[in-house]
């Protein structure tokens, strides 16, 4: 695949993340009930949020490398590499808000 054509499949995978941590949420969720501890710390307070984190990551993971790659040719310019910044960007505020939603989730298991 050439750098237009990555830079298009970055954005697309960043763009999609965020529904990932939509789609997710719910079963973050249930996670949480089906490990809420009735007496005492939960021993498993690490399984809501990896429920959380399960399609993000890898939608963000490859959309970061794919990002990478493209601005790291020299030989591409313009609108390539602005739709490679802009998937970063877009990574970067869905691991904010996912970074978020993972820490309130771990406060309501205490």
């Amino acid at each position: 695949m050439r750098g237009p054509g990555k830079a298009i499949a970055s954005l697309v995978l960043a763009i999609l993340a965020p529904l990932g941590l939509v789609i997710t949420r719910p079963l973050a969720a249930f996670a949480l009930l089906l490990t809420f501890p009735y007496n005492g710390p939960s021993k498993l307070p690490w399984v809501a949020p990896l429920v959380l984190w399960s399609l993000p990551m890898i939608l963000g993971s490859i959309s970061t490398g794919l990002a990478i790659a493209v601005i790291r040719d020299a030989k591409q310019q313009g609108s390539a590499k602005g739709m490679s910044t802009a998937s970063l960007c877009v990574s970067g505020v869905v691991f904010v808000i996912g970074l978020l939603l993972s820490t309130s989730l771990i406060l309501m298991m205490h």
